[in-house]
């Protein structure tokens, strides 16, 4: 009998325990703290990822490619122009050519100097003074005139067929007589460069024109380039060389240039 009361008081004060450990234990296990939601991005922000441009190269002209046969038919063409029988140049010399200005500008004068500066890389038998005289002293002469004063000039003596006349829709714009270069003053920006350095090429022995190469200083018609091109300086290189001189015929010219 007494076992019965101590083994009842034991389920009781067991069932007791095992009640007041759940209630304990149930709110810890249904407790819940502040739901963490992540974001699934359903698409990619553009601006957190950097743009890749792909490079594509421009396409690069072709360079015209040139022969030495080009360069010596450019120089035909330009050292021997209509009516010319023989080469007309510098004859080869240690003293210096001198080139004087006559009513010139400070542009022209800087023109001048440019040209004998390249002219002087180029050639190996001749040079010109790089700081033009004022005045008309020197071997060249450069005279820059009004369009009444270019119509005076008289372009006839006895070497007229080495002379010339530049005209541009219908206005003299440069004689050559001799080392004696006319110029009109009316002309202004790119056509008074090209005029004189074209005058100063026409002294220097480039009788002729150029039909084949539009960016040539000696292309013809008329036209206002300003700076020598490939070809030009590689006839300047061929004129001043040390297998021209004055008076060579063209028969002579093409036995140095092409049957070498």
């Amino acid at each position: 009998m007494q076992f019965r009361v101590f083994f009842s008081l034991s389920v009781l004060l067991l069932g007791i325990c095992l009640c007041f450990s759940g209630c304990l234990n149930v709110p810890d296990a249904q407790k819940t703290g502040p739901t963490l939601q992540t974001s699934v991005p359903t698409t990619v922000p553009t601006s957190s990822v950097p743009v890749i441009e792909t490079f594509t190269p421009s396409e690069t002209p072709t360079a015209i490619s040139l022969s030495s046969e080009d360069i010596n038919l450019h120089f035909m063409d330009v050292a021997f122009g209509s009516g010319t029988i023989y080469l007309v140049r510098l004859p080869p010399s240690s003293k210096r050519t001198t080139i004087s200005l006559n009513a010139g500008t400070a542009a022209d004068r800087q023109t001048i100097e440019a040209f004998a500066a390249k002219f002087n890389s180029l050639s190996q038998s001749n040079m010109l003074f790089e700081n033009p005289k004022v005045g008309q002293t020197g071997d060249i002469r450069v005279k820059f005139l009004s369009p009444e004063g270019m119509r005076a000039v008289d372009m006839d003596d006895e070497m007229d067929w080495l002379n010339r006349e530049f005209s541009c829709d219908g206005v003299i714009c440069a004689k050559i007589k001799g080392y004696d270069i006319y110029l009109n003053s009316d002309m202004t920006g790119d056509q008074r460069t090209h005029y004189l350095l074209r005058s100063l090429l026409y002294t220097l022995g480039f009788k002729g024109d150029s039909l084949q190469y539009p960016d040539s200083i000696f292309a013809y018609p008329e036209n206002t380039v300003t700076e020598l091109s490939f070809l030009d300086e590689k006839a300047i290189q061929v004129m001043y060389g040390l297998g021209m001189y004055d008076g060579m015929t063209v028969y002579d010219v093409k036995g140095v240039l092409f049957f070498k």
